[in-house]
């Protein structure tokens, strides 16, 4: 099984995590609930250090019924949905080449993005439990369409999501817009293009990697997410239709 190779971090990627992590904490505390930072504090997660998996683990295990597992590289859709079933956390072991001007990540995910912008999510029941009833309904339908469709609802929920507290306010949600600045300025700046996060919309909307979303979802509350999964267990994927290159994907 692969492992995260702590030892052969270098003071230099050290040094972009601590860029990293300083300029997101600092531009995202007043646009993201308190919920997410509770969860890095429990998880410890600190700048002066890219975080241990087997540290992260032994904090998981008091604080979950999940696991942190290492992967070498991004694992295509239907392989990080049967481990969430399983309630196992991929999260790739590699670190953004260098911290530029806007702190946009080039490619398609690395640690910061895993580590920083999803987990600490993982410790709110709600999402944690989102998770792996769509990871068991990935295992049960095996089509690569119903895939698709189960990773395009993560993607736009998870990865580019919205949450309103409770007084109103619209906060960011998705680990891609936490971990990344440019994607955080478009999804604020784009509030014409919020939608409800209604099934049946997310769905019928595909999301295409790389590319800013056409909509960003907003939950009213984690709860939302419950409601969700819900739905999908009780009525099923719809029959949507998925273009051939984004099947391939997904499986």
């Amino acid at each position: 099984m692969y492992q995260q190779q702590y030892h052969q971090y270098t003071i230099q990627q050290q040094q972009i995590w601590n860029i990293l992590y300083t300029k997101r904490a600092e531009a995202l505390s007043a646009v993201v609930s308190a919920p997410f930072w509770n969860g890095v504090n429990a998880l410890g997660l600190k700048a002066y250090f890219i975080p241990d998996f087997q540290d992260l683990n032994f904090l998981m295990k008091r604080l979950s019924d999940w696991e942190v597992v290492a992967v070498e590289e991004p694992l295509r859709p239907r392989q990080v949905l049967a481990r969430w079933a399983k309630r196992k956390f991929p999260a790739v072991t590699s670190l953004r080449l260098h911290p530029d001007a806007d702190l946009r990540l080039q490619g398609n995910k690395d640690l910061f993005q895993d580590v920083f912008g999803l987990l600490p999510w993982v410790l709110q029941p709600q999402v944690a439990d989102f998770m792996q009833r769509v990871g068991a309904l990935a295992l049960q339908h095996k089509d690569p369409a119903h895939t698709e469709l189960l990773w395009r609802l993560v993607q736009h929920v998870l990865g580019s999501g919205l949450l309103r507290e409770s007084e109103g306010k619209v906060t960011l949600f998705g680990y891609r817009l936490i971990a990344n600045a440019a994607e955080t300025e478009a999804a604020l700046l784009s509030e014409t293009a919020w939608r409800p996060a209604e099934l049946e919309e997310i769905l019928a909307l595909p999301f295409q990697e790389g590319q800013s979303p056409e909509a960003y979802f907003v939950l009213d509350s984690l709860s939302d997410l419950t409601s969700l999964a819900e739905q999908l267990e009780k009525e099923g994927l719809p029959v949507v239709a998925v273009p051939a290159p984004l099947q391939l994907v997904a499986g």
